[in-house]
């Protein structure tokens, strides 16, 4: 089964008020080739979005080639290395495009490798990632929608007990999506003091008790 959702285009935002629903939205794993690239492709958009130069096309295909190699192996495995992390895709139903996208890097219990950005003694933590809405679709919830879809993966396939993820300081619109979603800021303990703060960043922490109880057969992988 892929989960499916509607998104409310008031949900992240838009400015104007609206409560009006927007078309349902499909979050399943990523699986095929197609959705492998579409995502690479997604977030070279994304990440060189402000880049006004000549070399901004070739550098988004190069990061896009990279992504899909980094991709592939972070969510599949390799000589004899576990699956390290999982990518969820938020797709338009009626033509399978990529609007979306997260990464969950995946609990040490499941790895037996500490997720980058969880604190050291936190083995039953994983940590989100690498959420990207397609320019097109921002503001209508699936930013969200996907935040929701993989803190119920993360808990129930993959035993997660908490979940982690940076912000930037700064960023109240990202703030307030994940602290919508349970998110709130961690302890400032000084043994968390090289996860807490990266640059700018602060480091945000919900509990598993904050995941939507959604079942696991609703995140089986399709081919």
């Amino acid at each position: 089964m892929h989960l499916v959702i509607d998104v409310d285009a008031s949900e992240e935002g838009n400015g104007n008020g609206s409560s009006s629903k927007q078309p349902a939205v499909v979050i399943k794993t990523l699986t095929s080739a197609e959705e492998l690239q579409a995502v690479a492709r997604l977030r070279a958009e994304a990440y060189y979005a402000e880049d006004r130069s000549r070399f901004a096309d070739s550098f988004k295909k190069q990061f896009a080639a990279q992504e899909v190699e980094s991709l592939r192996s972070r969510t599949s495995g390799s000589n004899g290395r576990p699956q390290m992390s999982a990518c969820l895709v938020a797709l338009q139903p009626d033509s399978s495009k990529v609007l979306g996208c997260i990464d969950i890097r995946l609990p040490q219990t499941a790895t037996g490798t500490r997720a980058l950005g969880v604190p050291e003694d936190d083995a039953a933590g994983c940590y989100l990632l690498n959420v990207v809405v397609s320019e097109d679709w921002r503001g209508q919830g699936i930013g969200k929608a996907l935040m929701a879809a993989a803190m119920a993966q993360a808990v129930h396939v993959w035993g997660a007990q908490r979940l982690y993820t940076h912000v930037e300081a700064d960023n109240e619109v990202a703030s307030g999506l994940y602290k919508s979603c349970g998110f709130r800021e961690h302890s400032s303990e000084e043994k968390y003091a090289n996860t807490l703060s990266l640059g700018r960043l602060v480091l945000l922490m919900a509990a598993a008790a904050d995941a939507p109880a959604v079942q696991d057969t609703l995140f089986a992988q399709q081919a």
